[in-house]
């Protein structure tokens, strides 16, 4: 399968009052042709920045990209001009972000918002556009498109809004699309609709999704690779079948012992002690060693390489490395 993303050493910090902080810290990644790469990690680990990095949308003044490559179909996206971002950002790659009602404008019509994608990256006129909103909306599944083009985000429901912005993603046709929690706010049922839809539309375009959630179960049904993220770096990265089967890092481990058996002795549910740590005070060490059940002493000392212990399955753990040795 041939690299349709590949970013190589991101590394993405922050200015804040206790200094800079490292949010990103060497993260590599790809995405191939129309496969679903999942980033899981806990509320911090660095996963949504990393899609901002990737999409150029960090917050200025406060936000960068101090290092690292974001080549998207060949092109480095660092390197490129604003005007050259503006033309890939919302047509080559687009983005569904994890609140609707903080991405859809309140004072402009669902299908106005839609159709604004189609004219300034299609070319279309307003006329062409207006139909090309209406036949996305029909595409996602909304019933009576025309009637919902004409209506703002706060008169939908929750489910109809996300759907939406699918819409709004999907309206040129992208080669990649960068799904920032898109399930978390829905309730259980409208959860499976929107990944059902998202895998159809994925099937029937042919695009790469990069979805980025913290919620094993959607990495299960929606992925074909995975990278699992802590304090800003990748700790591992393996093909969903082999997550399950054989995680390597106990931060993995810890993650797939925390979720609700059916059966089972007891109904306590398993949790990771500690929390992840502050960017601006990481540990010397390995940044999972406090929180770690199976850490020894080199662990709070020395800082673990990720490193290929099969093809296809990196990790970063000393352990790991001394059985690779």
């Amino acid at each position: 399968m041939t690299e349709l993303l590949e970013v190589s050493g991101l590394c993405t910090e922050f200015v804040t009052d206790a200094g800079i902080i490292r949010a990103v810290d060497g993260v590599s990644l790809s995405v191939r042709k129309g496969e679903t790469l999942g980033i899981v990690g806990e509320s911090g680990c660095g996963k949504s920045i990393t899609s901002l990095s990737i999409m150029q949308l960090l917050p200025k003044r406060i936000g960068r990209v101090a290092a690292g490559q974001i080549r998207f179909e060949g092109r480095d996206m660092l390197k490129l001009s604003p005007k050259e971002v503006r033309n890939i950002r919302g047509n080559r790659i687009a983005m569904i972000f994890q609140e609707p009602m903080t991405s859809l404008n309140p004072v402009f019509k669902i299908g106005r918002q839609i159709s604004e994608s189609a004219r300034f990256h299609l070319k279309l006129g307003k006329k062409e556009a207006a139909e090309r909103a209406v036949e996305m909306l029909r595409k996602v599944g909304i019933p009576r498109p025309e009637k919902i083009a004409q209506q703002y985000a706060h008169q939908l429901s929750g489910g109809m809004r996300q759907r939406v912005m699918i819409a709004m993603a999907m309206v040129c046709n992208p080669q990649l699309l960068i799904a920032d929690e898109p399930t978390t706010a829905l309730d259980v049922t409208i959860q499976a609709q929107i990944l059902d839809l998202m895998r159809e539309l994925q099937e029937k375009e042919g695009m790469s999704i990069l979805m980025i959630t913290h919620d094993l179960g959607v990495v299960a049904e929606m992925c074909d690779r995975v990278v699992i993220m802590y304090a800003g770096q990748i700790v591992e990265e393996t093909d969903v079948a082999t997550l399950y089967s054989k995680p390597l890092h106990p931060y993995t481990q810890g993650l797939l012992a925390s979720l609700p058996q059916l059966a089972g002795d007891s109904d306590r549910l398993t949790s990771i002690p500690g929390q992840v740590p502050n960017p601006a005070n990481l540990p010397n060490g390995c940044r999972f060693a406090p929180r770690c059940p199976r850490r020894i002493e080199r662990c709070e000392q020395v800082r673990p390489e990720l490193l290929e212990k099969e093809p296809g399955h990196r990790c970063r753990c000393l352990l790991v490395e001394e059985e690779i040795s």
